[in-house]
């Protein structure tokens, strides 16, 4: 009789507790949260590196019509290099590239003849930039014509 009374006392006194516990509510966002989370992760890092690498084309897509420019615009060969370099440089600054990331970049003039600074001469310049973990390098080229009247 005893042990009867004392089993009816702890239920009665942890009733709440069995029911809280037999409860099905809030199971879904459990096995949401194990099942979904997981899958998200790799999604999420696959975007962020995704962003990464297309800010890295867009700058160096910019950086090349930029510094192609500066270059047909100069008087002669010396300083044409000159400002395609700085134009470079400040550009990329502008863009909003770190100076450890700036000395990545690298550019080359390809022209007909033998001096690229000559009427109506194309001039092609090539900017490569590698990106932070050092796995891919963003190229742009960019094309322009020397103006006629030089």
């Amino acid at each position: 009789m005893l042990k009867n009374y004392e089993n009816s006392t702890f239920q009665s006194r942890h009733a709440g507790l069995l029911r809280k516990l037999k409860n099905e509510s809030g199971s879904a966002v459990v096995e949401f949260v194990a099942l979904a989370l997981p899958l998200f992760v790799p999604v999420i890092i696959f975007l962020s590196q995704f962003a990464g690498l297309s800010n890295d084309e867009f700058m160096v897509r910019t950086l090349a019509r930029e510094t192609v420019r500066a270059y047909i615009l100069s008087n002669n060969e010396l300083s044409a290099t000159i400002n395609a370099r700085n134009t470079m440089h400040t550009g990329a600054r502008e863009l909003g590239l770190k100076e450890e990331r700036i000395k990545d970049l690298n550019f080359t003039v390809d022209c007909a003849g033998l001096l690229c600074i000559t009427p109506d001469n194309k001039v092609e310049i090539t900017i490569t930039l590698r990106s932070q973990d050092g796995r891919r390098i963003s190229t742009a080229t960019a094309r322009e014509s020397v103006s006629p009247w030089v």
